[in-house]
């Protein structure tokens, strides 16, 4: 998923739901029967984040996490929705040692915490009654906070201790997704999609992050 563009298949599903709204009705036949105009919903869903690794930025660390989200549908095709991302925790080990001028550091530990707050535009095409695609477009508040700890060795003088250094970063980025939708009955239905957004790390190098999550919804009447 990596190597495949978050804005061609952001493009598909767009080119996708203009043929729809020309055509009328769902893609492959039927009403379509998706959520009305005006309905409000909300859901969870849980699912997995990966992006670059801290110490090793050339390997993916991945971590368990969930999102709350909750969402207006303003036209048949069109939603407006915001959401609180939690992507959990990514914990790093890199045996072995390092020298640094006059100090050695041994055994690096580093774990990582990232939430934020997603805003975005949602745009539904019906494909078969109760099924529709959807992608979105948007922007991601994010947070992030990284723990790392090691054995620091004065070579001078021989002596060592455990140091511990934790630092912080926000930023503000695009947010884009693509997924689709299967409605249960009036008010439940279930979801799953993949969103895309980039975070930068404390030298200010963008780094991807890309979120698979599966999850329920529950709409109003």
């Amino acid at each position: 998923m990596k190597k495949l563009s978050m804005f061609s298949l952001f493009s598909a599903v767009m080119l996708t739901a203009g043929s729809a709204f020309a055509g009328g009705g769902a893609l492959l036949g039927g009403s379509g029967d998706g959520m009305e105009v005006g309905t409000m919903y909300g859901g969870g869903s849980v699912g997995q984040a990966t992006t670059d690794c801290m110490m090793k930025a050339e390997n993916e660390c991945s971590s368990n996490g969930f999102k709350l989200y909750g969402g207006y549908k303003v036209t048949d095709m069109l939603a407006v929705e915001g959401g609180y991302y939690s992507l959990g925790t990514m914990e790093e080990t890199v045996k072995g040692s390092t020298t640094q001028g006059q100090y050695t550091i041994t055994d690096p530990t580093a774990e990582g915490k990232a939430n934020g707050f997603g805003v975005a535009a949602v745009a539904s095409v019906p494909v078969v009654d109760n099924f529709e695609v959807f992608g979105k477009a948007g922007a991601m508040f994010w947070k992030s906070e990284a723990t790392v700890k090691a054995t620091v060795t004065d070579t001078t003088s021989g002596q060592s201790a455990v140091a511990t250094d934790i630092a912080e970063k926000d930023g503000t980025s695009l947010l884009l997704g693509v997924g689709a939708s299967y409605k249960l009955n009036d008010n439940w239905g279930v979801r799953g999609e993949y969103e895309h957004f980039k975070r930068q790390d404390l030298n200010d190098e963008d780094h991807n992050v890309g979120i698979v999550s599966v999850g329920a919804t529950f709409s109003t009447l």
